[in-house]
């Protein structure tokens, strides 16, 4: 009970030390950011808003300098202090703004770091893009305002007006260094008078007259040559179809021995050397219609024959039951192709 007593008597007890306190306390308090709210989205304006939020915001230009060349850049820092929600506001695209995009040529920086928790910076790198630009325009920056009055929401702020600056010409280049020459100098000596054209006249000596005379026959050959490589004519196209048609034809008599049915693979292997080398009809199949066809192209009777003839021995090899030698059904196939390819 004594100390209670003890520590009420240490309160102060007179109303202006009370009032003193409560001072103390509102004074406290209105230091304090107020918390963000929510922007409304009726008034809000339709450009030159960027989110900010709060009472009395700032805007301001810095410059590293005033002076800068044509071909120079200069950093310009835009600073937004007052608000209460420095994370949430948008960097101003200057590069959409007409009276900045055609004076500068516009380019973002890494924001530099903020001077307190109610403040927040962008910066840009300008460069001008003619003698005449004379300062950085105005920049005209609304926010929200959460205490103002009905209608009055998103006031107006502006940087400082056109912050001057001044441009020069672009600085001359340096000239790349001088390469030494090492030459003896009189190869650089100039030449001069009548004697520039005085001099030995050229006489031709016998092996490039005929090197002449000859080129033109030389080049013509090899073109020739060249366009016969090239393009063949049609006896040496039809000689090079038909060497192909039998390198074809005997690699397939080769490998008939191992395929199930060897009299059928040969006689495929014949039939389809002669419809590579003869534009046979594509139903002449059988024996007969192969001897026809052949006959049709004016070929001799006895190669009709050969042919119309191997091919019925492989209809017989195939269906007979006495089986037959497949070896030398093999060789009478090369042997006819190797025949019809010599005529």
């Amino acid at each position: 009970m004594q100390r209670a007593a003890t520590d009420t008597r240490r309160l102060p007890r007179r109303p202006a030390a009370w009032a003193l306190l409560a001072c103390a306390l509102a004074a406290l308090l209105a230091a304090r950011p107020a918390p963000a709210q929510d922007i409304p989205v009726k008034g809000r304006p339709q450009s030159d808003f960027y989110g900010a939020q709060g009472v009395g915001v700032k805007v301001a230009w810095s410059l590293d300098r005033a002076a800068v060349a044509l071909d120079e850049d200069l950093v310009a820092t835009l600073t937004v202090t007052n608000v209460v929600n420095p994370r949430a506001v948008a960097r101003p695209d200057l590069k959409a703004i007409p009276k900045f995009q055609s004076q500068f040529v516009v380019a973002d920086l890494p924001d530099p770091p903020a001077g307190g928790p109610r403040e927040v910076r962008f910066a840009y790198r300008l460069r001008p893009r003619d003698l005449a630009v004379k300062a950085v325009p105005r920049l005209d920056f609304y926010y929200h305002n959460p205490s103002a009055a009905a209608g009055k929401e998103f006031p107006l702020t502006q940087t400082q007006r056109d912050l001057a600056i001044t441009v020069s010409p672009p600085k001359p280049k340096a000239a790349p260094p001088a390469v030494p020459l090492r030459e003896p100098e009189h190869l650089f000596a100039v030449a001069r008078g009548e004697s520039v054209l005085q001099g030995p006249p050229f006489v031709p000596c016998g092996w490039l007259w005929a090197a002449a005379l000859l080129a033109g026959p030389a080049a013509a050959a090899a073109w020739f040559l060249a366009w016969r490589r090239v393009f063949p004519d049609a006896t040496r196209l039809a000689k090079l179809r038909r060497s192909r048609a039998a390198r074809r034809a005997r690699d397939a008599i080769r490998r008939a021995a191992d395929a199930p049915d060897p009299p059928a693979a040969l006689a495929a292997a014949v039939l389809g050397y002669l419809r590579s080398r003869f534009p046979l009809p594509p139903g002449a199949a059988t024996p007969a219609d192969v001897a026809a066809a052949l006959a049709e192209l004016d070929r001799p009777a006895d190669e009709c024959e050969a042919a119309a003839g191997f091919l019925r021995e492989c209809d017989q090899a195939r269906f007979s039951a006495a089986g037959s030698d497949d070896r030398a059904l093999a060789a009478d196939a090369a042997a006819l192709v190797t025949r019809l390819e010599a005529a």
